[in-house]
């Protein structure tokens, strides 16, 4: 997960650093210099205009003009409170004005056709950055900025372990997945689905197949009175259209879980078969949202509260 860290917080973590600031600005200017010549694809030949602030950001990126001169960059640097209103021709526009701390507006000089990569967050909404290195973890106006680009985040040697909000990767949903024997059978992961009615066959085909392509190696599919039009993969189970339960509850021979509601209906006698298929299923049993809540209220009315804290409806 990448951790997510409001300005004060990160003003925290800098503040707790064993390092010097100049430390962390060289640092910081050496990813930014990286991900520059990433971007230009290389440093011969290439100009690049640094836009400079007064605070760390703007360090950050005088930091980093220096290290892309080191490499043979040609680069010029402007005081982000004197640069012109149009800035020379160039390959890449470092924006290093200013930072998460900035408080008011600032009009960025025209860029023309340079690319153009930000220092922590782009300075504002006139600012429309190809690339944005931010540092140590994301800040919070980057999950919704459509001016930030590709954002990159750069580890510059600061703890934060203290983060109480992270972005979910891929990666992160895949690791928590369990793993599958290489000799395991397609009944070890075997799903019965009960949706569907007249009508409503829609709900009941995309529930199954979203069954299978979340790793089911079996799906059943059960829908009351009614003639569903099941994914290939997917094996379809009559059921009466009333009092289904029982049939339903018989097709969960040798299921490891079921699903239960979309397109259901929300007759009484269905819901009565649905809250009895849930009271007396032999797996673990996820139900729909609206199908729930019903139950919930037939429960009610009967003087019976859901003891599975999990289960009543939020």
């Amino acid at each position: 997960m990448i951790p997510v860290l409001t300005p004060s917080e990160m003003a925290a973590v800098d503040g707790a650093a064993p390092e010097p600031v100049e430390v962390l600005i060289s640092r910081a200017g050496a990813a930014v210099a990286r991900v520059a010549l990433e971007t230009l694809g290389g440093a011969y030949g290439r100009r690049v205009v640094v836009v400079a602030g007064k605070g760390n950001n703007g360090a950050d990126g005088r930091a980093a003009a220096a290290r892309l001169r080191r490499r043979g960059v040609r680069v010029t640097v402007f005081e982000a409170s004197s640069a012109p209103a149009v800035l020379p021709p160039c390959d890449l526009v470092i924006d290093a004005a200013y930072g998460t701390g900035f408080r008011g507006t600032y009009d960025f000089p025209d860029v023309g056709m340079a690319l153009v990569l930000a220092v922590d967050v782009p300075s504002g909404p006139s600012v429309d950055a190809d690339v944005t290195v931010t540092f140590a973890a994301l800040k919070p106006s980057l999950l919704f900025a459509a001016n930030a680009g590709t954002v990159v985040v750069e580890d510059i040697g600061l703890d934060v372990s203290s983060a109480r909000m992270h972005v979910v990767e891929v990666a992160d949903v895949l690791a928590r997945l369990p793993r599958r024997a290489p000799r395991s059978h397609k009944y070890e992961a075997s799903v019965l689905v009960v949706a569907g009615s007249p009508g409503m066959g829609g709900a009941a085909s995309l529930c199954s197949a979203a069954a299978m392509r979340a790793g089911a190696g079996y799906c059943r599919l059960a829908s009351p009175g009614s003639s569903v039009v099941a994914p290939v993969e997917v094996v379809s189970v009559p059921l009466p259209s009333e009092d289904w339960s029982s049939a339903a509850l018989d097709a969960c021979e040798r299921m490891k879980a079921a699903a239960i509601g979309p397109g259901l209906g929300r007759s009484p006698s269905t819901l009565a078969d649905v809250a009895r298929f849930v009271a007396d299923a032999p797996v673990p049993v996820v139900v729909d949202a609206d199908a729930l809540s019903s139950i919930a209220e037939l429960y009610a009315t009967c003087g019976i509260q859901l003891s599975n804290e999990a289960a009543k409806p939020r």
